[in-house]
């Protein structure tokens, strides 16, 4: 029969910790402003922010807020893939627009909706780098198979030389 394992025969570790590796996995980040996530991000420059409340009204409490960005060089390319992502739709209280005409994204939300926002941020981000780094995988396997097909070419040469 065998006997329970007790504590003084395996010890338990108090100061393991587990760290989880999935891609798919959520990090939870502290919770940063609209501004500094913007400002972090490095898809994105921040050209301007203005922000003002409704004197008129001091009993609404509500701060709106705007930010102007554009996209960096680096990624002036995705600038399609941007607009089209912003285009599919937008949570209630946040409009991200393009400024065409000046090359410019204007974010506006009032600051109740901050949570909102950088959830909405994020999620761009999120999906644009997905797409560069399978644009990258995709680079690489067409290489690949370009290499695998020369060498192949270079064989039957061979071979029916």
């Amino acid at each position: 029969m065998a006997s329970p394992i007790s504590t003084q025969q395996a010890p338990v570790q108090e100061s393991f910790t587990f760290q989880s590796v999935s891609k798919r996995s959520e990090i939870l980040a502290p919770l940063v402003s609209v501004t500094e996530m913007i400002m972090a991000c490095d898809m994105v420059e921040l050209t301007g922010q203005g922000s003002f409340n409704f004197p008129n009204y001091p009993e609404a409490n509500k701060n709106f807020q705007v930010l102007y960005f554009k996209l960096t060089s680096d990624f002036e390319s995705l600038k399609g893939l941007f607009n089209g992502l912003i285009s599919i739709g937008q949570p209630k209280g946040v409009i991200l627009e393009f400024e065409k005409e000046l090359n410019t994204y204007t974010l506006k939300f009032y600051s109740s909706n901050e949570p909102v926002v950088t959830g909405y941020f994020s999620k761009i981000t999120k999906e644009i780098s997905e797409e560069i780094r399978f644009k990258k995988i995709l680079k690489k396997i067409i290489e690949n198979q370009k290499s695998f097909e020369a060498e192949g070419q270079l064989l039957r040469n061979e071979i029916f030389a």
